[in-house]
C-alpha cells in the first residue's frame, strides 16, 4: 500500500503532448503500416520474454539483437519472415562483460561453420550495429525511490539510446530492472513500464524485457501460459507483447520418441500475448553446440514406446 500511495502522489505536470482536434482525416486517408521490430513486437512499444532459468533466454535475446542488426533472420527463430534493420541496445544488468564475449564469440563460431558466406558476412557486419549497456555491478536504478519517477541513470540511458537510433532495447533482467523493489508489487510493475514506454516514445524504439517464469508454472507445466511470468500480473497485463520459452517437457518427448537427455535440446517458443497481430503458433528450437538456439520444423509423432535417434531413425 505505501509503494501505491507512493506512486499515486507522484502524479505531476506532465510533459507536452499532442491533441488532435478532431480525428476525421484517420476516418478516410489510408493508415500507415505498423512498423514491427519482431513479429508481435511493434515499435513504441514493451514486450516480454518469460522463461524458466537455463532455458536459453539470454541467448535468444542476443540473436534477436544480431537478427535486427542484420535485417535477416538467418536463426530462424521467427519463421523467416521480414526484419527491418537497424541498430539494437543491449541494456546488460545480470552479466558481466566477458559473459557476453564467449556468448557472441561462440554464436560466431557456430555460424562460421554453419551459414553461408554471404549471411556470414552480414551477421558479422550488423554487429557494429549491437550496443551493449554494461551496468553489471554499477548500481543501477531505473527510478527514484522517493517518488517513483525515472531516475537520472534511467535518463542517462534514454539518451544514449537515442543517440545510437535503436529499433530495439533488450533490458536484462527485470528483477534487476527492479532494483530492489517487491516483483509482486503491482503498482511498482505499472510504474516500471510506464517508465520504459517514455524510452520507447522518447527513442522510438521497442523495448523487450527478460524474466522469469513462476514456480507455479513451471512445475505443472504450464510455462507456455500467459500467466507463467514471475510476480506482479501488471507487467503482462501493462506490456503489449509477451514471448513465453519453454524446454520441450516430458510427456511431448515421449510422443515424439526423444530420450530424456536430447530433449533438453528442444526449445519451444509462443508468442502469448501480441496485441496488434494474430497468434502466430508455437516455434520449435533446438540447442546447438554452445547454447545457440536455431529454429527448425517440428517433428513428427513417433510410434508409441520407440525412441528418436539424433539422426531422426528410431530404435528397435
Amino acid at each position: 500500500m505505501e509503494n501505491e500511495r507512493a506512486a499515486r502522489d507522484a502524479i505531476k505536470a506532465m510533459q507536452e503532448y499532442e491533441v488532435l482536434e478532431g480525428v476525421g482525416h484517420f476516418f478516410d486517408a489510408d493508415p500507415l503500416p505498423l512498423d514491427f521490430v519482431l513479429p508481435g513486437l511493434l515499435r513504441k512499444s514493451v514486450g516480454v520474454l518469460v522463461a524458466a532459468g537455463s532455458t536459453g533466454k539470454s541467448f535468444l535475446a542476443v540473436e534477436a539483437c544480431m537478427t535486427i542488426a542484420a535485417g535477416k533472420d538467418v536463426f530462424g527463430l521467427f519463421g523467416g519472415g521480414d526484419i527491418t534493420a537497424g541498430s539494437v541496445a543491449y541494456v546488460a544488468l545480470e552479466d558481466p562483460l566477458d559473459v557476453f564475449w564467449h556468448r557472441i564469440h561462440g554464436i560466431g563460431k557456430y555460424l562460421e561453420e554453419n551459414l553461408s558466406e554471404d549471411d556470414y558476412k552480414l551477421i558479422r557486419g550488423g554487429l557494429d550495429n549491437i550496443h551493449l549497456h554494461s551496468l553489471y555491478g554499477r548500481g543501477y536504478r531505473p527510478m527514484k525511490s522517493d517518488d517513483l519517477t525515472a531516475s537520472p541513470h534511467f535518463k542517462q540511458t534514454v539518451e544514449r539510446v537515442k543517440a545510437q537510433g535503436a529499433r530495439l532495447v533488450v533490458v536484462d533482467t527485470y528483477s534487476r530492472f527492479l532494483a530492489g523493489h517487491s516483483e509482486s508489487d503491482n503498482a511498482i510493475a505499472s510504474t516500471l513500464v510506464s517508465i520504459l514506454e517514455q524510452l520507447c516514445s522518447e527513442a522510438n524504439c521497442a523495448v523487450l524485457v527478460i524474466h522469469h517464469t513462476n514456480k507455479a508454472s513451471q512445475f505443472s507445466g504450464e510455462q507456455g501460459n500467459q500467466g507463467a511470468a514471475r510476480g506482479a500480473s501488471a507487467l503482462t497485463d501493462n506490456a503489449r507483447y509477451q514471448l513465453n520459452m519453454w524446454t520441450m517437457p516430458q510427456a511431448d518427448a515421449e510422443r515424439y520418441g526423444v530420450d530424456d537427455e536430447e530433449r533438453k535440446r528442444y526449445v519451444f517458443a509462443e508468442a502469448t500475448k501480441a496485441n496488434h497481430m494474430p497468434p502466430q503458433g508455437m516455434r520449435w528450437l533446438q540447442r546447438q553446440a554452445g547454447g545457440v538456439l536455431i529454429g527448425i520444423d517440428a517433428l513428427d509423432e513417433t510410434p508409441r514406446g520407440r525412441l528418436r535417434r539424433p539422426g531422426g531413425e528410431y530404435d528397435g
